[in-house]
């Protein structure tokens, strides 16, 4: 498995510390020096409330509550109180990636649990939903260009810091990031396609993905399964997709453009698509991802310095190349 690292991306801030949302910015010694004294979530397994169904409190809304209270299109979050949102449709899995995720990502407050009949295709004391810390909108490319290598970074930490968990996210995208309402730091939310690293491949058959970040390789399969080529779904997320999610996420960030399907996730890559990456520390580390993924740049690129950068490239690759012949 292709190994990645952030050292190049640490290298800009060595005495980095977690970035705040730029206008929620506040002081948290008091609540630092609180903490220091409890377990991390990695040590123990917290044991959320529960609430039945019986005791929902979203099927105590009005309909035009529901509606109101919506976040988004998908039907699945809803605005709880200006501080929480219900989210619909979870397994009891994805609460407990949550829970092992720790600070890193929302954190969960109540499950609520299904209490059903035995004639019902739902099983009994299993999640249903689940009541959690609210966020605001991340949107990278309305950070000023002097702070978005912080901001940069503080994704690294939070990636590296979920894999040190033991938790691959399989969804990594700028959509999946918030400002916590509460300290006003980044996470990183939506575990429905996450899985534990330690858990048997067989065990994760998750189709909340998004096509667009997926590698070529994944891709590939994606595309065979709608041909009906292959009977079984995607294969399940590694370190390294979640990194080369992030690649096509920073440069979102740093272009103002999402990514088209079929724009990252072939072998083929655009050469200009990259060199509209002005950065260029990020645009030389996402372009290492890319090729770590077996990528190939096409078409020359427009900006001179680029164009001097690539045929360097190309011409020590063609020196390599004829070593290797010799030595054959």
């Amino acid at each position: 498995m292709p190994s990645i690292s952030a050292a190049e991306i640490h290298q800009v801030l060595p005495d980095h510390q977690p970035v705040r949302h730029p206008h929620r910015e506040r002081r948290d010694h008091n609540r630092r020096h609180s903490h220091s004294h409890r377990k991390s979530s990695s040590d123990r397994k917290p044991l959320l409330p529960r609430i039945i169904p019986d005791d929902d409190p979203i099927l105590e809304f009005p309909s035009e509550k529901w509606i109101a209270s919506m976040i988004g299109n998908t039907g699945l979050l809803y605005r709880f109180s200006n501080d929480l949102v219900y989210k619909s449709n979870v397994t009891s899995k994805e609460v407990d990636l949550m829970e092992a995720a720790g600070d890193l990502t929302m954190r969960p407050l109540s499950r609520i649990i299904w209490n059903v009949s035995s004639s019902s295709p739902f099983r009994a004391g299993t999640t249903k939903a689940v009541i959690m810390e609210a966020g605001k909108q991340f949107r990278g490319n309305r950070i000023p260009e002097q702070k978005r290598r912080q901001v940069v970074v503080e994704m690294f930490r939070i990636l590296e810091n979920l894999h040190g968990k033991g938790i691959v996210h399989g969804n990594v995208k700028e959509s999946n990031f918030l400002w916590s309402k509460k300290d006003g730091r980044l996470k990183i939310v939506d575990f429905s396609s996450a899985r534990f690293i330690e858990d048997s491949k067989e065990k994760w058959n998750s189709t909340n993905v998004t096509n667009a970040y997926l590698t070529p390789e994944r891709m590939m399969a994606a595309a065979q399964k709608e041909d009906k080529v292959l009977p079984l779904a995607l294969a399940p997320p590694s370190v390294f997709d979640d990194y080369y999610a992030l690649a096509i996420t920073l440069w979102g960030i740093y272009t103002g453009k999402p990514a088209g399907t079929k724009q990252f996730n072939q072998i083929n890559i655009k050469r200009t698509d990259l060199a509209e990456v002005r950065d260029e520390m990020i645009r030389g580390w996402i372009k290492k991802v890319f090729k770590m993924a077996g990528c190939k740049f096409v078409s020359p690129p427009s900006d001179p310095q680029l164009r001097r950068e690539f045929k360097e490239e190309e011409q020590q690759q063609q020196e390599r190349g004829q070593r290797h012949s010799v030595r054959d």
